[in-house]
């Protein structure tokens, strides 16, 4: 349990940090660019929400860090993530807000491997309430 806190505090601080690094870079053209996923990100077993990924780091040793920039017919981008994830057999574990920031957290076991996903949204952000932050890491 303690871990588990740890890492909703870890990921709420990453929230707020892709925030204002977003907020400090570029123009709007930098948003439809787009970024790459790490090679070994599990795109198979962890779906991501419909949009442009942003940014985008990390390994399976350390977790993975993504932000994606929701397409604009998908609504609540936390909402329209949350349910990509359970319609791919995620179960939500936990919902929390704070201070603007929204996080919900979700696992499942893929393959004898269990992934845990911190999902969540700020109003902080360069994209508003259309982007949306995954900090996914293997159990």
């Amino acid at each position: 349990m303690i871990r588990f806190a740890r890492l909703v505090s870890l990921f709420v601080v990453m929230v707020a940090g892709v925030a204002l690094l977003a907020a400090c870079g570029g123009g709007e053209d930098d948003a439809t660019t787009g970024t790459q996923l790490p090679e070994d990100f599990p795109t198979q077993q962890v779906p991501l929400v419909e949009g442009t990924v942003l940014t985008a780091d990390g390994s399976r040793a350390d977790g993975w860090s993504v932000t994606v920039q929701g397409s604009p017919d998908v609504g609540n981008v936390l909402d329209a993530a949350v349910t990509t994830l359970t319609d791919a057999g995620f179960t939500e574990s936990q919902r929390s807000s704070d201070g603007g920031q929204r996080v919900v957290v979700l696992s499942a076991d893929k393959g004898g491997t269990t992934y845990w996903v911190q999902v969540g949204t700020t109003a902080g952000a360069a994209g508003g309430g259309s982007s949306v932050f995954y900090q996914v890491s293997v159990g």
